[in-house]
């Protein structure tokens, strides 16, 4: 009997054969399958120059078949693999690439987890060619498997080409994913020294846009600069935006003129924003000026840009000069939209030129635009502040007939109108009927009818709403708090007033200055002149200015209570702010100083506190 062999070979021969009577679920269809998949001859013939018999299957893609064979059918095959196959055939450059591209179009993740496996072998693993690495980049990208592809490219020798590391770049940007977008660029340009292409750093800068995250888009832009990339006329739009976004419009303005010096003109979207930045500004002088580069720049001003202009003047107050600009854009040619027109009929509301709004929405009608729920809304907020609710109510039937359903915006506007006219009973049906409808309240539905009731003296039923919105998960606001003190303190309730004005500031808001107006009026109310003072002092110290009539009525209350020397303090602080004294509280002072003996002094007091 001849007795087990002492070679490498034949050992790991009798190994595979235990091996094969167990693993009968991937066996070899015989042993020599076996010993050619290792590179062993079973025969004297001659063998193929890598290591095979001539003529049958390349050993190598052979060794490739079992291989894929034992990773897709044994979980733990990292252990088998080591055992089965020599290095020299395992580690073959060949055989590395005949199983991964399979590998990575049919199972990528399984197939980083075989790169990553050969990559522990650092001395053995031949580095992956770049056509094989592009192959897995992509097969790990169009999985989304964006973490993994990083992995693979910090963690081993895969070195794809840099059409795939783009293509992979941009996959990742319109998947939306800003943070790892940033992460990829800079492992890539750590890693590999790679720098993306134009395109790709616009596709980011544009996704950051999308995303509102202005932070990303900059950390972006730096790594741009650094790595020496030639911005174009689509960067430029884009840090334009971004510093529209982040109303940083003077240093868009001085990038934008820099940039036109080297005929780098962004589009007329960025400038637009720009434009719509000023207008909101009242920055008139600006607009005109980046109009004048607009058009140098061949970029001509759109209707968007002009809507943009209509839109902040009417905003501003400036309406009338809205309108002027309004009809020059129609003789110029230009068509305005339903938007532009939806604008310039809530400025001519606003402006009360009822007339001209109603003419305007005849001609928008007759051109055949078919006024949007914002249309309809300016029309029903412009008849309920003219104070005509019967046709406020009539376009708002007939805005619910042509198919455009009610919500939370155009119920508001009818609660204003009503609450603005003292009718509130039937503004508080429409709120009563809004959850029935499907409507949610929102915090200036609360606003509104708390500032209605508080304008009926109806105090009680305003504080019951406060109550509901909060019982609601609304979140109040400094609107909700306001009217609510003020009427208050007008009822000389202070301590209910600064529990409010405790519970805004809770809440993050900071009171507006009127609301240390109302508290010191409420301790004046009170007969609690002194710590109306004290108030005011607090306001002063923190550069805060009170209204006139406020300290009027402080100095009328100190003098009323005999405390002619605090008057005489807050008199000259009254003077020191720049204001007069008025003739209420000047009677008062002086008839309380001619009660103490001094009316010595009443004809120079006249002299100097004069009211106005």
């Amino acid at each position: 009997m001849v007795g087990p062999c002492t070679s490498w070979c034949c050992c790991n021969w009798w190994r595979a054969r235990r091996l094969s009577n167990s693993y009968s679920a991937i066996c070899f269809s015989s042993s020599s399958a076996l010993i050619r998949a290792r590179g062993l001859s079973t025969s004297s013939e001659n063998p193929s120059p890598l290591g095979g018999l001539a003529g049958e299957e390349d050993p190598v893609a052979e060794t490739a078949r079992w291989v894929r064979e034992t990773i897709l059918r044994r979980p733990r095959w990292e252990s088998s693999l080591s055992s089965l196959f020599p290095p020299s055939r395992l580690f073959h450059p060949a055989c590395v690439r005949l199983v991964l591209r399979p590998l990575a179009s049919s199972r990528p993740l399984l197939s980083l987890r075989y790169l990553l496996w050969l990559s522990s072998h650092h001395d053995a693993a031949p580095p992956l060619d770049t056509p094989t690495a592009s192959c897995l980049l992509d097969a790990l990208a169009r999985a989304r498997a964006w973490r993994a592809a990083l992995l693979a490219l910090r963690s081993t020798k895969c070195r794809p080409d840099p059409a795939a590391l783009d293509s992979f770049l941009l996959r990742l940007v319109r998947s939306g994913l800003v943070d790892d977008t940033v992460e990829a660029i800079s492992e890539l340009g750590t890693h590999l020294g790679y720098s993306p292409s134009l395109r790709t750093w616009n596709a980011a800068l544009s996704a950051s846009l999308r995303a509102v995250r202005t932070d990303a888009l900059w950390r972006l832009y730096g790594m741009m600069m650094r790595s020496g990339v030639a911005v174009d006329a689509s960067t430029v739009s884009y840090l334009i935006r971004a510093f529209c976004a982040e109303g940083r419009l003077a240093e868009a303005y001085v990038l934008l003129r820099e940039v036109s010096r080297n005929g780098l003109m962004p589009d007329v979207v960025s400038l637009t924003r720009l434009v719509s930045g000023f207008c909101r500004d009242g920055n008139y002088g600006k607009v005109s000026e980046l109009l004048h580069v607009m058009i140098a720049g061949g970029r001509m001003p759109d209707i968007y840009t002009y809507q943009s202009i209509i839109h902040g003047l009417c905003d501003n107050g400036m309406g009338h000069e809205g309108f002027r600009v309004f009809n020059d854009l129609k003789r110029r040619g230009y068509a305005p939209d339903a938007v532009t027109y939806t604008t310039m009929i809530d400025g001519l509301w606003k402006m009360g030129r009822i007339d001209d709004a109603r003419k305007l929405w005849s001609e928008m009608v007759g051109k055949g635009m078919e006024p949007n729920e914002y249309t309809y809304n300016a029309i029903v907020d412009g008849y309920c502040k003219a104070g005509d609710m019967e046709q406020a109510q009539r376009v708002y039937d007939e805005m619910r007939a042509k198919g455009f359903k009610e919500n939370t915006v155009s119920c508001n506007t009818l609660i204003a109108g009503f609450c603005l006219q003292g009718r509130m009973g039937e503004a508080t049906e429409l709120f009563e009927e809004m959850p029935t409808k499907g409507i949610k309240h929102d915090v200036i539905t609360y606003n509104t009818l708390i500032q209605g009731f508080c304008k009926v003296g109806k105090t009680a039923k305003a504080m019951e709403l406060y109550r509901e919105l909060l019982s609601a998960g609304v979140q109040p606001s400094i609107s909700t708090y306001t009217p609510l003190i003020h009427v208050l303190c007008e009822e000389g309730k202070v301590a209910d007033a600064m529990e409010l004005m405790g519970s805004m500031e809770a809440n993050g808001l900071e009171p507006l200055v009127c609301t240390n107006d109302f508290i010191i009026t409420g301790f004046c109310k009170q007969g609690k002149a002194e710590e109306g003072m004290a108030w005011l002092v607090s306001m002063l110290e923190n550069n805060l200015k009170p209204r006139r009539e406020t300290v009027n009525t402080l100095i009328g209350s100190l003098s009323s209570l005999e405390r002619l020397d605090d008057a005489f303090l807050v008199l000259n602080a009254m003077f020191e702010i720049g204001y007069s004294l008025g003739s209420s509280a000047c009677y008062v002072l002086i008839n309380q100083l001619c009660q103490e003996n001094w009316c010595e002094t009443r004809g120079r007091l006249e002299e100097i506190l004069v009211s106005d």
